[in-house]
């Protein structure tokens, strides 16, 4: 009968290869902790936005509300008056309702175009670009019946492409 013949095993290698064997399992230990924290966290983001987003609603609406009360509550109070609001004020603040007005609706690009085929250069700003210069004309219009925007200088009435009114809402404003 044949004698086996037997291996010789070193035991620094074996117990080098048993730490490796341990030190491998521990990485992925972590790296399947580290996806689950992960997953977790971004669980957490998703809640935590779907929260803030209904929040958000509600600061939103709570908000509406309250601004509607003050101006219930500023026709009940002295206040005082200008041409373009009515002002309260208070220890927190002020307390600003614009009045609702008629604004221009204006397109400067075409305003620009139309300033610059009538020789109106008063108009026109030249940068690098023209663009037309809305604050100059403006102050020389006025809007009056039936949104008829007219030339306060010449009584024209300045029906153009480009040029209109829009109805502005009243605004509350709070100072503090």
């Amino acid at each position: 009968m044949a004698k086996k013949k037997e291996i010789e095993l070193d035991p620094v290698v074996i117990q080098n290869k048993a730490r490796m064997d341990e030190i491998v399992e521990e990485l992925k230990a972590i790296e399947v902790s580290e996806a689950e924290r992960k997953a977790i966290l971004l669980e957490r983001i998703q809640k935590l936005t779907e929260q803030s987003e209904d929040k958000g609603v509600c600061a939103g609406a709570r908000k509406r509300h309250l601004q509607e009360e003050l101006k219930v509550l500023m026709d009940t109070v002295p206040k005082s008056e200008t041409k373009t609001q009515y002002k309260v004020a208070l220890l927190c603040g002020d307390v600003i309702l614009k009045k609702a007005k008629k604004d221009y609706d204006k397109d400067t690009n075409k305003l620009l175009q139309w300033a610059l085929e009538n020789n109106l250069e008063e108009f026109v700003k030249t940068k690098q670009t023209q663009e037309f210069d809305w604050a100059t004309f403006k102050a020389t219009l006025e809007i009056i019946e039936d949104d008829v925007i007219i030339n306060k200088e010449t009584g024209e009435v300045m029906n153009m492409d480009g040029l209109g009114t829009k109805d502005v809402p009243e605004e509350l404003v709070i100072k503090c």
